[in-house]
């Protein structure tokens, strides 16, 4: 894998616009070329305590803290110098995002290691302004040192005409402005928000986004307000942002109050997603005195908000039109009438609006910009396994009752007319985005937090069916294999979940949902509630088929983030359209889950995911790898909306608490397996694995484990298998009736068992997830308790999760 290493003086928990920029544009740059890793190397900002604080950008692997303390610039230096010398060959290119080396040795080791070297031009950091920052008699020496760098990117014309003034190499100048992605907003999302603020359906909403500051001047848009309110009387300001000046911030207050403004002027503070407010606004209004680009701008309008602007030249004059996709402003009274002007006229908003919404994604799209950046990097665009390139034409036929879909690419667009010299120019325009952020990961442990135990302290099952279709294990997989009858069998099950209690979750793929023969016998159960169902993802039956059918693209977190996307939005819609409602807990199918995963179910709606077993690894996960991820319930996000509740698997004997970690990978590795190693270490009862699972796991080996586990302090346990091992011949673990007489018995005497000895009870994942039990089918009741139950009392977890 190649990497790319960014620099930044300023990151997390401190605002800068560049880094969450830099969070925008690698989760893009990661979805264009998958092979591409990239890490972060703060040098300014002091490492949080907690470091869970910098944990804000999944698709940055790393987030590194030159040191704990705020550092001197000698001392700082040192450190910069030191880890270069410990770290630059892990890196194929260094961009460096903010001239951060005073004294250019970091640059010159990034050179000579034979690294690629990239410079960025963001505010007011062109090559003569960071020139003309050193002695004059170093001048001669700096601009020279500013050699050393391959390439240097502006955002704007303005820095860039600076940077090409300074007698840098044109061919090494690029124009690569900031790129804008939009995610769509559920409808009604603005409409939602206005009323929650407690504004009227006829009020003209101005927004301003951006660090509350003197430089971006919201005071301008306070002192002008009065002017505007009495030309369009239904005016509200909203200002957006965090506050970078604390002084400034209470100022405005002030000011506000002192022109009467109250109720007219809201400080919503620092929002991490923003989209809603542009969804929920009218006009962005910007009054901002310097910037390098400013973002937001361009973010307004690709959400179709007319715009009045701050005239900033070489900057903003170029994408903000007059009288076509807003209106730029020199003077108060400019910008008084400029939106009273787009207040008194909705169908100028939307004509302003449409036409800045086309220019931008036209422009500036992100996934355009991405390219550039990789282009610049000297790097390759779309590497990612050949396996997973696309299927030839014909190559696969769809599922009984499915139409092939086109591809998801869009046709080129046409780059934009008039683009400076210098600029970097993709051969091709804007694909389709797929929106998404990078805000979570089911298997990024910096990313998790503990959800907590059940309140009564007693250990609760989730049972899950994974529902699919049939198919040889023993072979390659097949878009062929879409036999769903084993279904109709499931009943022979439920004789069991009814005797304890149980009201089954049954992750349903594709072939099950779009196949009577499959959704029938759940509709049924469904009826009765005596079934709950969620989503699972066999890619190799879920179109769009765009993806070779083979072992790399079994694991869905393999896929292109656009296409595993889309496959999981086509599965989602399935279930909806065959089973009422959406569903809003999932599963990869192999239990691939991949870096991206998170992120698709947020987008999508979901509120959990199952696709994970502590200490099995699949084959996708290369250092995703599940042996260090808790088996307790966790949350995936800072806002804690996604959780992933494992499936239970631990490793036991006798070396498991202390060492399991470190020597799982090894004493599971195939070639363990060969040499009899793997087998050796159960045998002696040193060290196991075992999943709570009919198939493959002996009744003791389910209940040793669970002894174990609470002990430990485990409080939530999930039972799985798979729907065809009901009927006997489709799975390696049911091959004959006496089997399933077994299997059946499994069940019944580890629910006797959780129950009885373990003074556990059957619930919903829904329950584990904190959503009230009335969403979710009614549970029966379980039998009671023997005389002989052991008190849930005496099972106290001895830790708080």
């Amino acid at each position: 894998m190649n990497r790319v290493l960014h620099v930044l003086k300023y990151y997390r928990p401190a605002f800068t616009g560049e880094g969450v920029f830099l969070e925008r544009s690698s989760a893009v740059m990661q979805e264009v070329a998958p092979a591409v890793g990239h890490d972060l190397l703060v040098t300014h900002t002091p490492r949080p305590a907690d470091p869970r604080e910098a944990a804000a950008c999944s698709t940055l692997g790393r987030v590194v803290h030159l040191s704990r303390r705020p550092l001197g610039a000698l001392g700082r230096e040192a450190a910069l110098v030191w880890w270069f010398l410990r770290n630059i060959r892990r890196y194929d290119t260094v961009h460096f995002r903010t001239h951060a080396d005073w004294y250019f040795l970091s640059y010159l080791l990034t050179r000579l290691a034979g690294r690629r070297l990239v410079l960025s031009a963001t505010l007011d950091d062109s090559l003569p302004v960071l020139t003309h920052q050193y002695r004059r008699s170093l001048r001669p020496l700096v601009a020279r040192a500013f050699g050393l760098f391959n390439a240097y990117i502006s955002i704007s014309p303005k820095l860039l005409n600076e940077t090409l003034s300074a007698g840098a190499d044109p061919a090494r100048c690029f124009l690569v402005p900031c790129g804008v992605t939009v995610p769509e907003q559920p409808p009604g999302t603005g409409a939602r928000l206005r009323e929650d603020l407690g504004f009227a359906p006829g009020d003209t909403v101005l927004l301003f986004v951006g660090g509350l500051c003197r430089r971006k001047d919201p005071m301008f848009l306070i002192e002008n307000l009065p002017a505007i309110l009495s030309a369009a009387p239904h005016s509200r300001l909203l200002l957006l942002g965090p506050p970078l000046e604390p002084d400034y911030v209470e100022a405005l207050r002030e000011r506000a109050r002192a022109l009467g403004l109250e109720g007219r002027v809201h400080l919503a503070g620092e929002q991490s997603n923003p989209h809603p407010w542009f969804a929920a606004a009218d006009i962005l209004v910007f009054a901002s005195r310097m910037e390098g680009f400013g973002t937001v701008v361009p973010e307004a309008m690709a959400h179709g908000l007319p715009v009045a602007v701050r005239r900033l030249p070489g900057v903003n004059d170029s994408f903000v039109l007059e009288g076509e996709t807003g209106s730029l402003f020199d003077t108060a009274a400019e910008y008084v009438a400029a939106v009273t002007r787009m207040a008194a006229d909705p169908a100028l908003r939307r004509r302003l609006g449409a036409a800045g919404r086309d220019l931008v994604r036209r422009r500036f799209g992100m996934r355009t910009v991405a390219r550039q950046y990789l282009d610049i990097y000297g790097l390759p665009v779309d590497a990612q396994n050949s396996e997973s390139g696309a299927a030839a034409p014909g190559e696969s036929p769809a599922l009984p009752g499915e139409t092939r879909p086109s591809p998801l690419t869009a046709p080129a667009v046409p780059a934009a007319a008039g683009s400076m010299p210098g600029a970097s120019t993709p051969a091709a325009g804007p694909e389709m985005e797929t929106g998404l952020g990078a805000t979570a990961s089911v298997l990024d442990t910096r990313f998790h937090h503990l959800a907590p135990p059940p309140a009564d302290g007693r250990p609760r099952l989730v049972t899950m069916v994974d529902a699919e279709e049939a198919f040889d294990w023993s072979r390659p997989f097949s878009r062929d294999a879409s036999d769903v009858s084993s279904m109709a069998k499931q009943h022979l099950a439920h004789r069991v979940f009814e005797r304890h209690g149980v009201v089954p979750l049954y992750l349903a793929d594709y072939p099950v949902a779009n196949q009577d023969a499959g959704r029938a016998p759940l509709r049924e159960l469904l009826r009765d509630g005596a079934c709950e169902v969620g989503a699972q993802m066999h890619p190799w039956v879920t179109p769009p088929f765009e993806e070779l059918v083979c072992e790399h693209n079994s694991y869905a977190g393999n896929l292109p983030p656009a296409l595993e996307l889309e496959k999981a939005r086509r599965l989602t819609d399935k279930l909806a359209e065959a089973f009422g409602d959406r569903p809003l807990i999932y599963r990869t199918g192999r239990f691939g889950v991949g870096p991206r995963t998170a992120d698709v179910l947020r987008h999508l709606g979901y509120l959990a995911d199952t696709s994970v077993t502590p200490g099995w690894q699949p084959n996708c996960q290369g250092q995703w790898g599940s042996w260090g991820i808790s088996a307790r319930p966790y949350w995936c996000d800072r806002d804690r909306t996604l959780l992933e509740i494992p499936v239970t698997g631990a490793l036991v004997g006798r070396l498991a608490r202390r060492y399991g970690a470190r020597l799982g990978p090894v004493a599971f590795h195939r070639l363990a397996g060969r040499t009899g190693l793997t087998g050796a270490l159960s045998h002696l009862g040193l060290l196991e694995r075992i999943r709570l699972s009919p198939e493959g796991m002996t009744l003791d080996e389910a209940k040793r484990l669970v002894r174990v586990m609470v002990a430990d302090g485990h409080r939530t346990f999930v039972l799985t298998y798979h729907s065809p091992s009901l009927a006997p011949g489709n799975t390696p673990y049911v091959r004959s009736a006496a089997d399933l007489d077994h299997f059946l018995a499994w069940l019944n005497g580890f629910y006797t068992f959780f129950r009885e000895e373990v003074g556990g009870q059957p619930v919903s994942w829904r329950a584990v997830r904190g959503l009230p039990a009335s969403a979710a089918p009614g549970c029966r009741a379980a039998p009671s308790a023997a005389a002989g139950l052991r008190p849930a009392a005496a099972l106290e977890p001895q830790s708080p999760a």
